[in-house]
């Protein structure tokens, strides 16, 4: 009797968005947060239907960053090495030539995750940038991270159980808008006032006066100094991975309007603080972590009753 048949193969390429996917490299393309969540979508289908995850290439080749001056040129150059079992090198190149004029979309959208076609190369895009369907795997994308990451770990690393505070604040490519009011409208890409930060770091400091507070930015200049001068701290390791993961060990984390501050507090699913909108963003946490919105006018934020946020007190 023959043997019966192997099952189909099923390969899963990450689009991590770019206008020429070199497959080694991209032209432009997503930073860190919007990648992430192509990338892990991709490594959870795999998990689900038993496929095999195609390296993405992650350098990002852009100008942008060099013409502003900011401080991380996002060019994600040698930060990440294939996972364990992810078809990579020559193997990579014959499988996306094989597959390429037989691939199909899988697009990732916060009320339909479609399954995964075997026989065919299924490149992953997810354009809503949603966590729907990833928090059940929080371990194994936290390990995944862990597998994938050439850049030195932050010391002590540990989800969400650093006994300091940390503050995003992201500007770079982001704009400054004269109404601070469309940022609760909902724009996009748009920087939240320093003035918000600083309110919240004095009610922080006064809630928790032995917490360390860490400032987490693309940017060392002089608009960063009003939180500075409120005795926070600017922490900047060189590495973009470096200091997502030391965000992502934080007790407490303040994001910006950045899905990588959200990729943080989806890794460290710790207590977090943001920007009140009218229609607020999905949730990186579990329903049980507590999350405040804040208004963007509020000079005196109201922080969290002690008991709401467990395992976190003022003590060192």
């Amino acid at each position: 009797m023959a043997e019966k048949a192997a099952a189909s193969p099923v390969t899963v390429y990450p689009d991590l968005g770019s206008k020429f996917d070199l497959w080694f490299a991209r032209l432009s393309g997503h930073g860190l947060g919007n990648s992430f969540y192509s990338y892990f979508h991709a490594v959870v289908l795999a998990e689900q239907f038993g496929g095999r995850v195609i390296a993405p290439p992650w350098p990002s080749i852009k100008v942008g960053p060099l013409l502003r001056g900011d401080n991380s040129k996002r060019f994600y150059w040698r930060m990440f090495r294939p996972f364990p079992g992810e078809i990579y090198g020559f193997q990579k190149s014959l499988s996306l030539l094989k597959g390429w004029l037989k691939r199909t979309y899988i697009f990732i959208e916060p009320s339909s995750r479609p399954p995964l076609v075997a026989e065919r190369l299924n490149v992953v895009c997810s354009r809503a940038f949603t966590f729907n369907g990833l928090h059940p795997y929080r371990n194994l994308i936290r390990n995944r991270l862990l597998g994938i990451v050439n850049d030195p770990l932050p010391e002590n690393h540990s989800w969400g159980k650093g006994k300091y505070i940390a503050v995003h604040v992201r500007l770079g490519d982001f704009a400054a808008v004269t109404d601070p009011l469309v940022i609760s409208g909902g724009k996009s890409n748009t920087r939240i006032p320093i003035s918000w930060y600083a309110n919240l770091v004095k009610s922080l400091r006064s809630h928790y006066p032995n917490r360390p507070i860490y400032i987490f930015s693309d940017s060392n200049g002089p608009e960063l100094q009003p939180l500075l001068a409120l005795g926070a701290q600017l922490s900047q390791s060189g590495s973009d991975m470096t200091d997502l993961l030391a965000m992502a060990g934080a007790s407490i984390l303040v994001g910006s309007n950045s899905t990588y501050s959200r990729w943080a507090v989806f890794l460290g699913n710790m207590p977090s603080i943001w920007v009140q909108k009218q229609v607020e963003d999905e949730r990186p946490s579990d329903q049980r972590t507590p999350i405040l919105y804040v208004p963007i006018d509020a000079l005196e934020p109201i922080l969290w009753a002690q008991e709401e946020v467990s395992g976190f007190d003022s003590t060192p």
